[in-house]
């Protein structure tokens, strides 16, 4: 067999595998192609479908607020005209108020006063306001206006008793500006089908189809799933995928079709380009085999002829052929030479390249230690910058207590500005708290701790909050011991118990417990509010994760406090678990710790008398923060000498010769730690007690951080009650 026939075998077996890889290639980029356009497909549809959930959502929550104006409870609907005039969006949406036999009471498409020139569909209103229940109504024609539209109403009923219906009424004109996306392929549907399979909104044959019945096999597929796909004709005839979403709060269905050929034309496209390339490789192997195995076969019968000739005793005329194997015979040793220093060459290439590489990696990971000590910084940072101003407005807040409110809208003003003040507090001890936690910079102070009596003093603590109010919390705790930071394990139970207020219906019931189970401390949760699926409870312990909030409240928080929760908890060296029977089912949190002997305990030391007056320093560069917080002190019967400069500290303290002094870390210029370590290393002011006041975080002794110098740490803002604790409990301590 000739070289060629060897060179074109060669090809061939090499190319074989390659046809076959490339043929489950083309098949695989065509079924890639062709899910990829599914999956947009599908993306859209929910996408359209959250826009109509949310338009529905908001109007049921602007119905509820007007259900609430003071302007019904009086019967001045003319106000309540005015109000609702408010959410109008003319021509396509305006609000209705109907009584109980559905008789127009005022509309906002008109003057009011004005004779109504339409009726919304009085069964459905009688209905709702029977019931007591939202309903999100299909799609009708106006008798006497003609006007296209859909209605959500709202019942309302008065304290004497007496039933209203909210509606606000959306033309199908609405729907279709709200729905259609005009980045959408051309031959793409989006559609808006009611509770009746009638179309609500089309983005082709708009006005034809408005109000006409949707395929059968679509709402038949609707009616069985919220979501799903399936693939036929549409009202035009056209075969298609056609993707779908249910909604559950206004029972309409969302679909977005696009034709079979649209979607499969992108895969075959890839797979006919990738098929034509294989073909033009698979040519040019066999054409190159020909072609050099014709060169082969010339330079080797030269190399013959010139053998015989050398046999002969010839010196053959050599002529150098297009070979560099066959000229280079009789220098063979040269190229050897000459192929060792390629490849020297090569290797030292090879060993500049890993270095480049290695020098890469290194620059990198320096790159990523600095953004992380950037975003570290950041954080702290930002907390100081929040807890100044938030120290401010709680000393604000708490010399205005100190005085009786004139009226009840003063009292209720000082008490929306305390509780969001707390809010904004716990926002940030969570956000920071969870970037230490991430960076495992927080340590344990561990002590024989009871956990019954922990959690008694939490559940008063959260009883006495104004967001308790209204509910019922319990707690049945047995006397188990285990070893913790009380700190801590207070901040575990009361992110449970506020989450768990946070999604309980209003007059619902919290119960704690607490138990020994075979050598485990137990402690649990529960709530009789909105459930979790199952779903949701694979998720719940993970970052800014949150279950649905109850109806009659908004979404609040950030996610973070189970995650925390589960972290402290594994710190412990505990587990956590949440379980829930379903939605509306309520939820239970279990803790698992391991339990330690009573005998282990150390007993409570009393809290020390408040000490009667007393000379502070107190050094602060927020004047706000400042001058609120001394005048609290002033007016529990201390002497303040107040400091705004940390460059004039230490001389303050010198020349006052206080009790105790007050300071601020973050200082500009010369810090809280380096006035601290200024006044112990000075004879006259070593002794002097010193309480450190950070916006920083919780940089306390549970982690670890905090100076030597200082014998108290206090995180802005710093509630009035713990300072002066902290304040009395030091100077008895000097005394």
């Amino acid at each position: 067999m000739r070289i060629r026939s060897h060179l074109v075998l060669t090809a061939a077996a090499s190319l074989l595998p390659m046809v076959l890889a490339a043929g489950l290639a083309l098949d695989r980029i065509r079924s890639n192609e062709r899910e990829i356009a599914l999956r947009g497909l599908r993306e859209t549809v929910r996408a359209t479908s959250l826009l109509v959930d949310r338009e529905a959502q908001g109007a049921l929550s602007a119905l509820r607020v007007l259900g609430n104006s003071p302007s019904l409870k009086v019967h001045d609907f003319a106000a309540l005209h005015a109000q609702a005039s408010s959410l109008n969006r003319l021509p396509d949406v305006w609000t209705v108020l109907l009584d109980a036999q559905g008789r127009q009471l005022l509309n906002t498409h008109e003057t009011y006063g004005t004779p109504a020139s339409e009726v919304l569909q009085t069964e459905l209103v009688k209905r709702v306001g029977a019931s007591g229940t939202p309903e999100i109504g299909s799609l009708e024609v106006g008798p006497q206006t003609g006007r296209v539209r859909v209605t959500i109403n709202v019942p309302v009923t008065l304290a004497d008793g007496e039933r209203y219906v909210f509606a606000q009424a959306f033309s199908a004109n609405h729907w279709q500006k709200a729905t259609m996306q005009s980045q959408l392929p051309s031959d793409w549907i989006i559609a808006v089908i009611d509770r009746g399979g009638r179309f609500i909104a089309r983005s082709h044959m708009t006005d034809a189809l408005l109000g006409k019945a949707a395929r059968p096999e679509l709402v038949e597929a609707a009616s069985r799933a919220l979501d799903g796909m399936i693939e036929h004709a549409t009202v035009e005839g056209v075969w298609s995928y056609d993707a779908f979403s249910h909604s559950s709060l206004t029972g309409w269905t969302v679909a977005v079709a696009a034709p079979v050929v649209s979607i499969d034309s992108a895969g075959n496209r890839s797979m006919l380009l990738a098929a034509a390339g294989l073909l033009v490789a698979v040519v040019a192997a066999f054409l190159s085999a020909a072609f050099f195995g014709r060169r082969f076969t010339s330079a080797i019968d030269a190399s013959g002829r010139y053998a015989f000739s050398l046999g002969r005793g010839q010196t053959p005329q050599v002529q150098p052929s297009s070979i560099a194997e066959i000229d280079a015979l009789n220098q063979h040793l040269l190229y050897a030479g000459k192929l060792l220093d390629s490849e020297r060459e090569s290797r030292v290439a090879a060993e500049a390249e890993r270095e480049r590489l290695l020098q890469g990696e290194r620059l990198a990971r320096e790159s990523a230690q600095a953004q992380n000590a950037a975003k570290d910084q950041f954080l702290a940072l930002l907390g100081h910058e929040l807890r100044n101003p938030l120290a401010a407005i709680a000393g604000a807040t708490a010399l205005l207590n100190l005085k009786p409110p004139d009226n009840a809208r003063d009292q209720r003003a000082r008490q929306i500005i305390q509780r969001q003040n707390r809010h904004l507090s716990r926002i940030v001890d969570d956000l920071l708290d969870a970037s230490r936690l991430m960076a495992g910079k927080i340590v344990l102070e561990l002590k024989p701790l009871n956990l019954a009596e922990c959690v008694h003093h939490c559940v008063e603590a959260v009883r006495a909050s104004a967001h308790a109010q209204g509910y019922h919390i319990t707690a049945r705790a047995q006397e188990v011991w285990v070893s913790g930071d009380a700190v801590r394990m207070e901040q575990i139970l009361n992110n449970l118990l506020n989450n768990a207020l946070k999604f309980s219906l209003p007059d619902g019931t919290v119960e704690v417990s607490v138990q020994g189970d075979g050598g485990m401390a137990v402690v649990q949760v529960r709530d009789a509010g909105v459930g979790m699926d199952a779903e949701l409870l694979r998720h719940i312990f993970e970052p800014f994760v949150q279950g649905p909030a109850p109806a009659d409240r908004l979404q609040s928080g950030m996610g973070i406090g189970l995650s925390l929760v589960q972290q402290l908890v594994a710190l412990h060296g505990g587990t956590v678990e949440a379980s829930s029977a379903g939605a509306h089912q309520g939820s239970l949190f279990t803790l698992r710790f391991s339990a330690v002997a009573a005998a282990q305990s150390e007993d409570l030391q009393p809290q020390p008398a408040k000490p009667v007056g007393g000379r502070l320093v107190y050094v602060e560069d927020n004047q706000d923060a400042r001058e609120s917080t001394a005048q609290l002190l002033r007016m529990s019967g201390y002497e303040v000498v107040e400091v705004g400069d940390g460059a004039e500290a230490v001389a303050a303290v010198i020349s006052n010769r206080p009790d105790l002094v007050m300071l601020d870390l973050g200082l500009p210029g010369l810090d809280g730690h380096e006035i601290a370590r200024r006044l112990r290393a000075n004879p006259l002011t070593g002794a002097i007690p010193l309480i450190a006041l950070s916006g920083y975080g919780p940089v306390g002794a549970n982690d670890g951080s905090t100076p030597a110098a200082f014998d108290a740490h206090l995180v802005k803002p710093v509630d009035a009650t713990a300072l002066e604790r902290e304040i009395a409990r030091l100077l008895a301590r000097a005394a």
